[in-house]
């Protein structure tokens, strides 16, 4: 069938007037026009959806069977045709976001209130995942943002900063350097060092070894794990200090102390969002996230 949707906003009109003449007032067109496309309605349809007489108009047993599916019809196009135009605003949609652990309880959390507040019918899937993992997912469009930490390949992909960091270093509650209101990157980079493991976030491990090599240091990296709360633990346990970005000190752990190191070095983390990516949703995100780091 040929119907179109003006042939079922010209039939409801009637359906609603059951006077031709005031039907075509309602949709703007001449009577005889009306007429026309009512009447090539039915020749689709293959019988009358109207009986007219002189004096009335009255839907037939096909009108009246076929005018909920005509509200119903219209009633989506006009759903749709919303839905598209809060899609194109970034009002609606949903993004699948990765981000690495040291963004999990400052950066993330921040984002997502106000990324919520300003797009409350948008849909969120949170992965927390390795840098390499994120950048792949990332191009392959399995992912919408990673929030990572460079340096890393960024060709294709387009960078935005979110926050910028000192360093701290984790120390045994008992240690020398704990309770001084700072330290020295010699000093620091002197004592055997646990380290998250490069593949997690190598970025932030090839910084620790920077740091310990411009300072002069010779500790040791004496033991690596995946996470960092595992890492508080294995200095917990006193198997040595590490060095994180100055956001960690948001994670309590008992045993640990956090010591500013002085430094020049900073950590930077970054949004990344493939170049050819303009949905307005990610944008939003993003800048969300950006907000976070002016509180």
């Amino acid at each position: 069938m040929s119907v179109e949707l003006r042939h079922l906003r010209y039939f409801l009109a009637v359906a609603d007037e059951l006077h031709f003449g005031r039907a075509a007032k309602r949709v703007h067109i001449a009577q005889p026009a009306l007429s026309q496309q009512i009447q090539r309605l039915e020749a689709e349809i293959g019988t009358k959806v109207f009986f007219r007489t002189r004096r009335e108009v009255q839907l037939s047993p096909a009108g009246m069977a076929l005018r909920p599916f005509a509200e119903r019809a219209l009633a989506e196009v006009s759903e749709g045709l919303e839905a598209a135009s809060r899609a194109a605003a970034g009002e609606i949609g949903h993004l699948t976001i990765g981000f690495i652990e040291t963004a999990a309880t400052t950066v993330i959390p921040q984002a997502v209130r106000r990324f919520r507040t300003q797009r409350p019918d948008a849909g969120l899937t949170l992965r927390e995942l390795g840098v390499g993992v994120q950048l792949e997912d990332l191009r392959s469009k399995r992912l919408d943002i990673a929030i990572v930490r460079p340096p890393f390949e960024t060709e294709g992909l387009v960078l935005e900063e979110i926050a910028d960091e000192g360093l701290v270093a984790a120390v045994p509650a008992g240690h020398e350097l704990a309770g001084r209101r700072s330290a020295d990157a010699t000093t620091v980079s002197n004592e055997p060092l646990v380290a998250l493991a490069r593949e997690v976030v190598p970025g932030l491990y090839d910084q620790v070894l920077a740091l310990r090599q411009q300072a002069g240091g010779t500790g040791v990296i004496a033991q690596e794990a995946t996470s960092i709360q595992a890492v508080l633990g294995l200095v917990a346990a006193e198997f040595g200090v590490a060095i994180f970005p100055t956001s960690v000190r948001s994670l309590s752990r008992d045993g640990v102390e956090f010591v500013p190191i002085r430094s020049a070095q900073r950590s930077t983390m970054v949004a990344a969002r493939r170049g050819d990516d303009d949905s307005p949703l990610v944008a939003a995100f993003i800048a969300a996230a950006v907000s976070t780091a002016g509180g």
